[in-house]
């Protein structure tokens, strides 16, 4: 399967619908092709990454576009999740805009796995701690 077109949603459901025993070599495979991979997964997994954003999912007006129409712009709106911090120096009031900003500039699709790492927890199945320190531990590194 040729994974270079395919956008970070339709990875994990890619990866998921894997055996089981299959998926942690399929993640570490994919994740060493696809940088953004990694960097969710640190953002959903890594205990001392924290959001800075108000508990649940905001108010956002979904992108419409066209079923056939590729999305992947995911991996670029990706340079903003920096403000999503305290450290960021951003007001509250900033930063949740900025969040929203996001989740209205990509896809349904795209948009739902954003509010999934907001929320620290892929629903994605098979998608569980032991999965990212089977396949990946080196992005757990550094927890307290």
């Amino acid at each position: 399967m040729d994974i270079s077109h395919l956008t970070l949603p339709e990875l994990f459901k890619h990866i998921s619908e894997l055996p089981t025993a299959k998926r942690a070599n399929a993640l570490k495979a994919i994740a060493n092709i696809t940088p953004h991979l990694k960097t969710i997964l640190q953002y959903t997994y890594h205990k001392n990454i924290v959001f800075d954003l108000p508990p649940g999912d905001p108010p956002y007006k979904v992108m419409e576009t066209p079923e056939d129409m590729g999305h992947n712009r995911l991996p670029y709106e990706m340079r903003k999740f920096q403000y999503f911090f305290s450290r960021s120096g951003l007001k509250p009031p900033k930063r949740e805009s900025i969040f929203i900003e996001v989740l209205e500039s990509v896809s349904p699709e795209e948009a739902r796995l954003v509010l999934m790492i907001k929320n620290k927890k892929l629903t994605y199945k098979g998608f569980t701690r032991k999965l990212i320190e089977e396949a990946l531990p080196e992005i757990l590194q550094g927890e307290v």
